[in-house]
């Protein structure tokens, strides 16, 4: 990490610059429109050395060009974005701690507005090892929340997590839910459609359970699934179709592998 780090503080400051110039027009925007006054007026805001929009859109910045860690982000703000009007680091994540309701409310509403356009999404999972199989039995690294699942892809167990996501059909992740690795996706479908904005989503063989589809059904969703060769009404085309449809989806694992996904994982269970 720390590596990776020292590359972003040697790279040409102007392209950083105009990077963060771009995701602050957009967070402005956000912020603008949907944190509500009481917040954006709240006590004492003017006295901050940076505004919100301005903390929140470096944060951002910085887990895009790479940073990991508390540490690597604060250091590679200060090098590139502000050397010299900038918080101090702990008040600094005091703010990112304060603000992360205010983060909520822009992702909820932008992914509302999002959805408008939306025609359907897609549904998968991908799984987070925390260990090399040949050490299943043996690890002991979130045990509460971890164990050993199959990863029908590679045909092989793994200990460690599942990470589900729904995904639009214009490449957005919209929701998001980590389980332990033996849970069955159709269950984790359950969690993660009741509330979806979008009412037609598409799923792989994972997603093939009757008893899933028909309770979706109740809440207005339309769960349609792969299905297996020695299932009735399985159709080659209509399978070939359906995996026509998942860019989107393998679009989005692609970059939160680059991001990082399994380390933000276990992050977040181990309350880091």
């Amino acid at each position: 990490m720390i590596c990776k780090a020292n590359n972003i503080i040697s790279q040409n400051p102007i392209k950083h610059k105009s990077f963060f110039s771009k995701i602050l027009h957009k967070i402005s925007t956000l912020y603008e429109r949907f944190v509500p006054s009481s917040v954006r007026n709240r006590r004492n805001v003017h006295l901050q050395k940076q505004p919100d929009v301005v903390i929140i859109a470096s944060y951002i910045w910085a887990i895009q060009e790479g940073c990991r860690t508390a540490s690597d982000i604060y250091r590679a703000i200060r090098h590139n974005l502000f050397p010299d009007n900038f918080p101090e680091r702990s008040r600094f994540c005091r703010i990112c701690q304060n603000l992360a309701q205010s983060i909520q409310y822009m992702s909820y509403f932008m992914v509302l507005e999002l959805c408008q356009t939306c025609s359907f999404g897609l549904i998968d999972s991908f799984p987070c090892a925390l260990c090399q199989p040949i050490r299943n039995l043996r690890a002991t690294l979130l045990s509460d929340v971890a164990n050993i699942g199959y990863n029908a892809t590679k045909k092989i167990y793994y200990y460690g997590l599942k990470f589900s996501v729904l995904v639009s059909d214009n490449d957005f992740p919209i929701d998001y839910v980590v389980t332990p690795a033996s849970v069955y996706d159709g269950d984790v479908a359950l969690e993660l459609l009741t509330n979806s904005p979008i009412s037609l989503i598409y799923g792989d063989k994972g997603y093939v359970d009757k008893a899933t589809k028909v309770e979706l059904a109740q809440y207005g969703m339309t769960l349609i699934s792969q299905l297996r060769k020695n299932m009735t009404g399985y159709s080659w085309f209509d399978n070939y179709r359906i995996s026509r449809l998942r860019k989107p989806i393998e679009t989005v694992f692609s970059s939160l592998e680059e991001f990082g996904i399994e380390f933000f994982t276990l992050s977040e269970h181990a309350g880091t």
